[in-house]
């Protein structure tokens, strides 16, 4: 004997079923009639911010006069980067690291013992500018530096772009219009109108080096060694065809 509750909640699971049969198959169908369209957008562009890092560095015996030796280095790099129309304001120096330096020596028994040579003081130099081709000549001209007593070590230097976001945003129109003008011809060409946009999906957003051979990869390429870029991205839309 079928209850109340039975009776009540019946009818209600029918209509459920019936509103998802239906929706799958509007779904379904709104997936054959559609067309799906791929476009893209590819921008060259000029890095506009320069990274460039280097470590300079002293030994001595007694640490007083190594902390001395480090300031005169500091010294002349500051006026080095300021000749050479460096920002201040854009150089960072670490702080100092210290390490106790020792040689291994033998004697005639053949055991190795180590000998105390000096305290080595290094300190790292960090430039973050705009000022792009200056420091770009400075990377180059490391040994000028070097010739004036300086131990230091650099790094190449790395190159961003200040307007990224907006070039992103500008890059995704651009393939977002491709992309419709790509399925109106294709509308057209099957005798039909195209409807509304249905989706849209963004794919990866590249960098790489300007006329380079570098690949993409899934997760998105992002050259920093490069001052002469080219971005690309790509876009999916899919639209409703009409009659």
């Amino acid at each position: 004997m079928i209850n109340k509750k039975t009776s009540i909640v019946m009818p209600i699971t029918l209509i459920i079923m019936s509103l998802i049969v239906s929706y799958s198959f509007k779904s379904a169908f709104d997936r054959i009639n559609c067309v799906r369209v791929t476009g893209s957008a590819k921008t060259d562009f000029v890095a506009d911010i320069i990274v460039w890092s280097s470590t300079f560095s002293t030994k001595n015996v007694d640490l007083q006069e190594a902390y001395k030796d480090l300031d005169s280095d500091r010294a002349i790099i500051k006026k080095y980067l300021k000749k050479n129309n460096i920002p201040l304001s854009d150089v960072i120096f670490s702080s100092i690291n210290i390490i106790k330096d020792y040689d291994n020596k033998r004697d005639k028994d053949g055991i190795t013992t180590q000998e105390f040579v000096g305290f080595l003081l290094s300190q790292d130099i960090k430039i973050e500018s705009s000022a792009v081709e200056e420091i770009e000549g400075l990377s180059r001209d490391i040994t000028s530096l070097i010739d004036k007593g300086i131990e230091i070590q650099s790094t190449s230097p790395y190159y961003f772009y200040s307007k990224l976001a907006d070039l992103k945003l500008d890059m995704i129109s651009k393939a977002s219009k491709d992309a419709k003008e790509r399925a109106d011809r294709i509308a057209q060409s099957a005798g039909s109108k195209l409807g509304n946009l249905l989706d849209a999906q963004m794919g990866v957003f590249q960098i790489t080096a300007k006329n380079s051979t570098e690949r993409y990869s899934w997760g998105g390429t992002h050259n920093k060694t490069s001052k002469n870029k080219t971005a690309t991205v790509t876009m999916k839309l899919s639209y409703g065809l009409g009659s």
